[in-house]
């Protein structure tokens, strides 16, 4: 039977590397972005063609489908090709383009009895938002026309707006909605976003569980004053108070093995060297895979944000904009999974996921498994961020043996 082919790996990704190019060497694919669409425009004419039939529901979820010979629930793969701001090329993308080989091989070997089903995600990442994973909770109707409008970005355009913007039809959100009755199976391939594998000199993770996040935006308000002329002991600086509680953030997730706590965004007004800055915007992102540590932590740095700014005499607000659940994924997709990694001699680990993926969201309504890749020195979220096409075919041949399987009768 036929292979997979690295070569037709990179070549896919190197045409969607000519997409969404930023003036810092990376790229920004941002969610519901025209470059996001002309992404999504590239997978389609990958996968007619090698025969499939393609469309694109109507908030930007893309569904390319190999007929099966028999009428059974669909065998399911596909990622997400919108990016972080000054992001790479790989997170995401990686399992698009495997899902586009695994169509080509099917495909080219006339197909399954189960028909194929291949998704291009659309806006994964919550960089732009702050809400990760909006089109599979589109799709799966844990979102609808009314959360779009109130997710709003860093322009204040809120992403019902943006989704109107490039063509999409978001007042009509709830069409995009499926049960899944139709699916039997999904299965997502991604890079790690870590150095496990590396480290282990190991090729493929079966990915177990997905850890959960909450994510806040906390806004501290103290008063702008003149940088020469204030005392510091008359001083309501919004900064130092930010700054303090970033610490905290640091200090409180160091006291647990898989806690991990981010304050990756950071707005400053007024921005100015010679003034005290009297506003401060920044975003916290919570995850661990114990759901209950997660929210205690969320909630016990809420309480410091208060302490803090109470010291400082400012004022803190803060607003809720994600809150998603740690997730286990299936034992049986993962028991077909590590069966296929076994015939094909490739040496596995199973891992838990610290970020978060499309596949979580899936996993609530279909039996879900996650194949991971190495990435380079763990990097990524990063311009430099690169796996390496030969262990992306690999995870191409251990998902169609998987498939294959499934299709002969392995138990889900």
């Amino acid at each position: 039977m036929t292979v997979a082919d690295a070569n037709r790996i990179d070549m896919f990704l190197s045409e969607l590397a000519e997409i969404g190019r930023d003036d810092r060497s990376g790229w920004s694919r941002m969610a519901f972005s025209p470059a996001e669409r002309e992404a999504h425009h590239l997978f389609v004419r990958w996968l007619e063609g090698y025969g499939l039939e393609t469309r694109t529901d109507t908030v930007g979820n893309t569904i390319a489908v190999l007929p099966g010979r028999a009428d059974l629930p669909a065998l399911a793969t596909g990622s997400h090709l919108d990016t972080v701001y000054h992001g790479g090329n790989y997170d995401g993308a990686v399992g698009v383009a495997a899902a586009v080989e695994i169509a080509r091989l099917l495909a080219h070997d006339g197909g399954l009895q189960s028909p194929l089903h291949v998704i291009a995600f659309a806006g994964e990442e919550g960089a732009r938002f702050g809400t990760p994973c909006i089109g599979s909770r589109l799709l799966t109707g844990a979102f609808s026309a009314e959360d779009l409008r109130v997710m709003v970005d860093r322009d204040g355009v809120t992403a019902y707006d943006a989704a109107a913007a490039v063509g999409l039809q978001p007042g009509e959100a709830a069409a995009a909605r499926s049960g899944f009755e139709d699916v039997a199976c999904f299965v997502e391939v991604h890079i790690e976003q870590g150095r496990v594998l590396e480290a282990r000199e190991r090729p493929i993770g079966v990915v177990h569980s997905i850890g959960g996040s909450t994510r806040v935006e906390l806004v501290f308000d103290g008063r702008a004053d003149h940088s020469g002329a204030t005392p510091m002991w008359l001083r309501r600086d919004a900064l130092v108070a930010a700054s303090e509680f970033v610490l905290a953030v640091e200090r409180r997730a160091r006291m647990h093995a898989t806690t991990v706590a981010t304050v990756g965004r950071l707005d400053v007004d007024p921005d100015s060297l010679t003034t005290v800055p009297g506003r401060v915007v920044l975003g916290l992102d919570v995850r661990d895979i114990d759901s209950e540590r997660q929210r205690d932590l969320a909630e016990a740095l809420l309480d410091d944000a208060v302490r803090i700014a109470a010291g400082r005499d400012v004022k803190v607000s803060a607003r809720r904009l994600s809150d998603q659940s740690p997730v286990a994924l299936h034992g049986t997709v993962q028991s077909v999974l590590a069966g296929a990694a076994s015939r094909l001699d490739l040496p596995f680990i199973t891992m838990a996921s610290g970020a978060s993926h499309d596949a979580a969201h899936l996993a609530k309504h279909v039996p879900t498994g996650m194949v991971f890749v190495p990435c380079r020195e763990g990097i990524s979220h990063s311009p430099v961020e690169w796996a390496d096409p030969q262990h992306i075919a690999q995870a191409v041949d251990l998902v169609v043996d998987a498939f294959r399987a499934i299709d002969a009768g392995a138990s889900l």
